[in-house]
């Protein structure tokens, strides 16, 4: 099953700070949402909806996992900002 990510906000102040929501699109319609927020001290991995009620169930960490790995997977160098990761291609995860 192929989601699409789309991101919803993106709080990028300093590359060891910040906070971004990012859709889970399915049909064009947000299936869930996973919040991923950041310091220098700690992580942060949010998914927001009902994993077992997914047109793709399941867990909630596969998820968080999945967007973040698709992140990183398309970003053309480590200090990318996000939305211009996002504005310069179309991300999708498979669960």
């Amino acid at each position: 099953m192929t989601y699409e990510l789309r991101l919803i906000s993106a709080d990028v102040p300093e590359m060891m700070q910040g906070e971004v929501r990012v859709a889970l699109m399915h049909e064009n319609t947000e299936a869930a949402n996973v919040d991923l927020s950041w310091t220098s001290a700690h992580f942060t991995g949010r998914f927001n909806g009902l994993a077992s009620a997914m047109p793709q169930p399941a867990h909630p960490m596969t998820f968080v996992k999945a967007v973040i790995d698709a992140i990183n997977a398309a970003k053309v160098r480590p200090d990318e900002p996000l939305t211009s990761l996002f504005g310069r291609t179309t991300l999708s995860i498979e669960i």
